[in-house]
């Protein structure tokens, strides 16, 4: 939901308000940036991310400032950028991006029993696709030393530029390429661990995994 908050003011033809769009940009997260304010100052940090009903999680630690300040409710900004391609214009102030962003504000809230298993269950799914029915058990310690935080997504923002190279006409003579170079994000070759026992292979369903 838009409000006076997230009203875009650069470029609000970009601003877009299409829910299928806004909930695509989640599901491809693993990362979001959340941007705080301790005793005046502002701080932005990247924490691991999922979709949460109509909610984000947000993952971290106990020991974490930030994740103490947020579980004491205090406001947040929530960033989730997606860079598709490069947009190569004929003169560097109309070259720029393809992206889309999200932004939220709001107050995230803390977490806890069933709820947060649930919760921590549903970030390693989303992470690590398939691989949560072979892993072990997290141990109370491990719970207990973890916080997972849910953030609303009442109050969004999104924007998105996929546009052409907008030169300027004097421009348009130059024997200069333009055009738009696409950003493929995609998983490379699975290096083993070190200690990793001799025999074991890898899991059929990684080869399945989509980047973003």
């Amino acid at each position: 939901m838009m409000s006076d908050r997230t009203q875009v003011h650069r470029s609000p033809h970009k601003q877009n308000f299409d829910p299928a769009l806004a909930k695509s940009i989640i599901q491809r997260a693993i990362v979001a940036h959340v941007g705080i304010s301790v005793d005046g100052q502002p701080y932005v940090l990247p924490v691991a991310c999922a979709p949460y009903k109509d909610e984000l999680l947000l993952h971290g630690s106990n020991a974490s400032r930030m994740f103490k300040t947020l579980m004491d409710g205090a406001p947040a900004c929530i960033t989730i950028t997606h860079v598709d391609g490069l947009v190569l214009a004929r003169s560097s102030y109309e070259s720029s991006m393809h992206y889309q962003s999200l932004m939220a504000l709001g107050v995230g809230r803390n977490l806890e029993g069933d709820e947060k298993i649930d919760a921590l269950d549903v970030l390693t799914e989303h992470l690590f696709p398939e691989r949560l029915q072979e892993l072990r058990k997290s141990l109370d310690q491990e719970v207990n030393a973890t916080s997972i935080v849910a953030f609303p997504l009442t109050e969004i923002s999104v924007k998105i530029s996929n546009g052409q190279p907008k030169d300027k006409e004097m421009d348009l003579d130059s024997d200069l390429w333009a055009g738009i170079l696409p950003i493929e994000r995609k998983y490379g070759v699975a290096i083993p661990a070190d200690n990793l026992r001799p025999g074991i292979a890898l899991p059929d369903y990684i080869a399945t995994w989509i980047a973003g």
